[in-house]
């Protein structure tokens, strides 16, 4: 399969989802509403996740589409699936209610487990990064000039990137051993996925989620950073994190990284 072709169309999808969350964006009332889990869902969750659904019907319909939007999907019936899409509509819906502009629109390929492709578009700034297996690692800008991304290897300053609202206990914590490390460590806080495309563009080092996620936060972002050269893997075995494999949805805690030597194992120590 060469997944390179699926990427006009998705970069379209992405365009047209963002342009009906910017239309909620720019409204008075976003609607928002509890989910079971009493997160919040609005309008631009809900506008964006049909646009994604019929745009990827569309494209193929043979490929089964799981979203954070449609989680009523029993394991029995996902966990025979080789081949879907993993999705979140509107990545950062907290970011997005309190107007800060950090959010985004996911869309990850999963292969036997595996994110081999991966889509993120961040509507307020029109840039999209998308990335995978053989293909590398892509960033268009605002004005649509097209370039590619790669991470960067360590030096002796440590950027990281980290949550503006989970996990800053840990992350304190994990901070100040590494400033024992490093000549310089500087904290850039973000929101959503933005966090991993930094990385993936040579930005940051290190992003420590130490807080409760879902597959479909991180599918995307894993796709492109390790298409720039970087890894996210499991905070506890060190390896890469898979999807779709149990009935949770939930990951587990884990470490993206932009250099492929990164020591994860000190940085396990520190945290502990």
């Amino acid at each position: 399969m060469d997944i390179s072709l699926f990427i006009p169309d998705l970069r379209q999808i992405c365009l047209d989802a963002g342009e009906a969350i910017m239309q909620v964006y720019q409204s008075d009332d976003f609607n928002v509403q509890a989910k079971g889990d009493d997160s919040p869902v609005t309008a631009a969750d809900l506008a964006a996740h049909a646009i994604i659904e019929q745009g990827l019907l569309a494209l193929n319909p043979t490929i089964p589409q799981l979203s954070e939007e449609s989680t009523e999907i029993a394991f029995a019936e996902r966990r025979d699936w080789s081949l879907f899409w993993c999705i979140d509509p509107l990545d950062g819906t907290k970011e997005f209610i309190r107007r800060n502009d950090e959010f985004t629109v996911n869309i990850a390929l999963i292969q036997d487990g595996k994110p081999i492709l991966g889509i993120i578009h961040l509507p307020p700034a029109g840039v999209t990064y998308w990335g995978g297996e053989r293909i590398g690692a892509w960033k268009q800008e605002s004005d649509g000039s097209i370039h590619s991304i790669q991470s960067r290897p360590l030096g002796t300053e440590l950027i990281v990137t980290a949550s503006r609202r989970h996990g800053q206990e840990q992350n304190d914590k994990l901070l100040l051993e590494l400033k024992n490390q490093f000549e310089r460590v500087e904290n850039l806080a973000s929101g959503s996925s933005l966090k991993m495309c930094l990385i993936a563009e040579g930005k940051a080092d290190l992003y420590p989620r130490l807080f409760p996620t879902s597959e479909w936060d991180t599918a995307a972002a894993q796709a492109i950073v390790e298409a720039a050269g970087g890894k996210l893997v499991d905070a506890d075995t060190l390896q890469p994190l898979t999807y779709n494999q149990r009935e949770s949805l939930i990951n587990p805690f884990f470490y993206v990284v932009g250099d492929q030597d990164f020591p994860l194992q000190a940085l396990n120590s520190a945290g502990k």
